[in-house]
């Protein structure tokens, strides 16, 4: 009789994970190309100020005045800043951070199938866990910042805390998941503009 605890997964559950690999991979590398044209409007019209999820922790007062300076200023499309960002920058980012999630964990699943060694297999219970947070978290900064960010609305104290606890939530679960930190460094270096 075989005691064996390691689970090392079907072929069928291997083969869908490699698939979803692939689409997942594809369309991280889609919405972060989609999106870059947009963040690019969005951040030439808010200069001098940064877009929040681009900080290390902001203000409610920040946040008041990113709204402010971005509700006045158009972008190349048409439409404010504030309004590209809202409707389209924070829409297609949660599309690139469950896509990038998605990719990071598999990454992580598929190594930790073929490493027989405990200890890389802890590592990679660990990076898929991060991964997993970072996709929560930033889509819920997402949500957040497009709901905080509406015209008119007041933005207290308490809610610029907790969108700036999910954007940082964010940065370390993507750092902390590494295969997504190194995708993302990728795209930024294939998109950035010469």
């Amino acid at each position: 009789m075989n005691h064996d605890t390691t689970w090392q997964g079907s072929p069928a559950m291997i083969d869908a994970s490699y698939i979803g690999l692939l689409v997942s991979g594809a369309a991280t590398v889609s919405f972060y190309a989609w999106n870059s044209g947009f963040r690019a409007a969005v951040d030439q019209a808010a200069a001098p100020i940064k877009v929040p999820e681009r900080s290390f922790g902001y203000s409610a007062n920040d946040l008041v005045s990113f709204r402010e300076v971005a509700s006045r200023h158009p972008t190349k499309f048409g439409r404010s800043a504030l309004d590209l960002y809202r409707d389209s920058v924070l829409c297609i980012d949660i599309g690139f951070a469950i896509s990038l999630s998605l990719f990071s964990f598999l990454c992580w699943y598929i190594a930790a199938q073929r490493i027989d060694i405990p200890v890389l297999q802890s590592v990679a219970l660990i990076g898929q866990m991060a991964a997993f947070i970072y996709g929560l978290s930033d889509v819920a900064e997402d949500v957040t910042l497009r709901l905080l960010l509406a015209p008119h609305r007041q933005i207290r104290v308490s809610d610029a805390t907790r969108a700036s606890t999910l954007t940082l939530l964010k940065m370390l679960s993507l750092c902390a998941s590494l295969v997504g930190f190194l995708v993302f460094i990728v795209l930024v270096l294939l998109f950035r503009k010469r």
